[in-house]
């Protein structure tokens, strides 16, 4: 086969779109069997296969709006493990660092418990690691594992713990995941998760200054609404948001995110509430924003 070009332009991303899914579904059972994790992973909708599905895609449509700048450096990532089929090889570790990057918030129970949720990257990285090396593509490995491990960083202050991606494949996975905070649906993924682990919508008992410190991961003094005001109100710059272009989307989607919000708080008839705090978030955001 033909060697490619570092010029060339990526190939095929159409075909991966369509036929990725069933590929990547019949890898993980192949390699992973009847763990429950595994069982658990591919049947959850807010945090399992399906979300890291949607990341995948995110990333491929990402990956079609790099600028020349962008793809030169994305394929030359490539050529670093790969010799030959450089374009195809980063683009499958970027398809399989997306479906493996939420995967650690299971258990080897298959449940999702509260407490370890801080660490599920690394625990998604391990089994990223197993994965590739099953299927053969050991290579990849640094690379897949860097790019989950960094995936959730937001700033440094919200996330002290965790580093911003170096490598743009990583930039392309964080910024194809955060997107989807902003996204108008991610409100009521954020409510079904919530459910999930026991969190309620709304707990009037929480004060502005505890919602306004909350952080992720945290776990403390929080309801669900106090994570869809910092997903409507989180930071939106390089460090979060890697490649030019998903920085360009997340102002289209606020609005509905707002919207979605406020049709949420209306369910729970809470929305006078709402309303004020999103105001005092707005507030707060721009203050910050003229001290930056």
């Amino acid at each position: 086969m033909r060697k490619k070009s570092i010029e060339q332009p990526i190939s095929n991303i159409e075909s991966k779109e369509d036929k990725r899914e069933l590929e990547m579904k019949k890898l993980l059972k192949e390699v992973f069997g009847e763990e429950r994790w595994m069982k658990s992973f591919l049947s959850d909708d807010s945090h399992g296969f399906n979300h890291g599905n949607q990341v995948r895609l995110a990333c491929l449509e990402l990956i079609k709006k790099l600028t020349l700048s962008e793809r030169k450096t994305f394929l030359q990532e490539g050529k670093e493990f790969c010799k030959d089929d450089f374009s195809d090889c980063v683009l499958a570790a970027t398809e399989i660092a997306a479906i493996f990057h939420d995967c650690g918030r299971f258990n080897e129970d298959g449940k999702i418990i509260t407490a370890e949720q801080k660490n599920h990257h690394i625990l998604s990285a391990e089994r990223a690691e197993v994965f590739c090396k099953n299927i053969n593509f050991s290579n990849a490995i640094p690379h897949v594992r860097k790019a989950i491990l960094s995936h959730d960083f937001q700033s440094k202050e919200l996330t002290p713990d965790l580093s911003p991606p170096e490598k743009i494949m990583g930039k392309i996975v964080q910024s194809s995941d955060q997107i989807g905070w902003f996204h108008p649906d991610s409100a009521k993924r954020t409510l079904d998760f919530s459910k999930e682990i026991g969190r309620p919508f709304f707990k009037p008992e929480l004060s502005l200054e505890e919602r306004l410190e909350w952080k992720p991961f945290s776990h403390k003094n929080e309801d669900a609404l106090t994570v869809m005001l910092r997903q409507l109100f989180g930071p939106t710059g390089t460090d979060r948001f890697g490649v030019g272009f998903a920085r360009e989307k997340i102002g289209k989607y606020k609005l509905g995110l707002e919207k979605s919000i406020l049709k949420i708080a209306e369910d729970f008839n809470v929305v006078s509430e709402v309303k004020a705090l999103i105001e005092a978030f707005r507030k707060d955001s721009l203050e910050r924003n003229k001290e930056d």
